[in-house]
């Protein structure tokens, strides 16, 4: 009978591609991995539930090369596509890296670790999360935190709690969490590298007073509208991350939200005197772009107030650090 051919024809080709499919994503043959070099690729630069919902900025954090070192920091929502528009295959990750429980920190990190883990065939990879994270709130799953054994995906990554200053080495990279101001379990961290320490200041609050023509205030909710200087502030964050030769900051916006996250008034009075060479800012509200798109300018008021050259991320924008790494 006729569909007696095509019933054969489709269980040999059927057969071929399965075994086609299970090398190219499961065994690896002939993928190479990434090249060693110094350069952040941001697949994503939004923050906050309006970047969440719009995906405008995108929410899909950056992707760290240091060295032999690949890791992606904050897999948000999307971060997969993204990783694959940017020309980036999740395979060749060494390491995850989770400041905190927010989504746009977060939801996107399953997909990774399966890419990582190469469709969970394999054990490899780190996946490094507060504990709050992976343990208290159970936001990333046992399978994909690879503990357990659930049939033939026996895959899945090493998971390591983070916990203050308590260093970890990861081939030639000495990375060393750094606690946030931002609720919850958080933290930033900085990379050493013999040629290149890099900090991440996650989201963190920073400013904590401020003097006004009416007198002194507590930070709150309110905006900082009339502010005219800076009285106290995070003198543990400052110090951090004064002595890191690139540093990617969390902003969110100018002046609103200081109670949770830095601004880039906080931003300026951090790297004022700092040894900071180069200043990247991320984690932009969508407000930061609409009616008017105020990145540029955000970046240009860092610069021009603290003396280091401060730059916006764009989605899918890519710097090389290498000038930086052979200073």
């Amino acid at each position: 009978m006729e569909h007696g051919k095509l019933d054969r024809e489709l269980r040999n080709q059927t057969r071929e591609n399965v075994l086609y499919t299970i090398e190219r994503w499961r065994h690896r043959t002939g993928q190479p991995e990434h090249p060693p070099g110094y350069r952040l690729t941001f697949l994503g630069t939004g923050g906050n539930p309006e970047a969440v919902i719009s995906q405008d900025p995108r929410t899909a954090g950056f992707v760290v090369n240091l060295g032999e070192l690949c890791m992606h920091v904050d897999p948000g929502p999307g971060a997969v596509i993204r990783s694959l528009e940017a020309g980036l295959d999740p395979a060749n990750l060494d390491a995850i890296y989770i400041s905190h429980g927010h989504l746009d920190h977060y939801a996107g990190v399953e997909s990774v670790v399966e890419g990582m883990c190469w469709a969970m065939s394999t054990r490899r990879g780190l996946l490094l999360a507060p504990a709050e994270v992976l343990e208290d709130r159970n936001l990333v799953s046992r399978y994909h935190q690879g503990r357990g054994d659930y049939g033939p995906y026996r895959g899945g990554p090493r998971a390591l709690i983070l916990k203050p200053f308590q260093y970890l080495s990861i081939k030639d990279i000495m990375l060393t969490p750094i606690p946030a101001y931002h609720g919850g379990e958080n933290y930033g961290f900085i990379l050493e590298h013999p040629r290149l320490r890099l900090g991440y200041t996650s989201d963190t609050n920073y400013i904590r007073s401020y003097r006004t023509p009416a007198g002194i205030l507590q930070v709150s909710r309110d905006p900082l509208m009339d502010m005219s200087e800076i009285l106290t502030w995070r003198q543990d964050v400052r110090e951090y991350f004064r002595h890191v030769d690139v540093l990617v900051a969390n902003i969110t916006t100018h002046n609103f939200w200081a109670h949770r996250h830095i601004t880039t008034l906080g931003l300026a009075h951090l790297l004022k005197g700092a040894r900071v060479k180069k200043c990247l800012i991320t984690h932009f509200n969508r407000s930061c772009l609409y009616p008017v798109d105020l990145r540029a300018k955000m970046a240009s008021f860092v610069a021009e107030v603290s003396g280091v050259p401060t730059y916006p991320a764009y989605d899918g924008a890519v710097f090389d650090l290498e000038e930086v790494a052979r200073d």
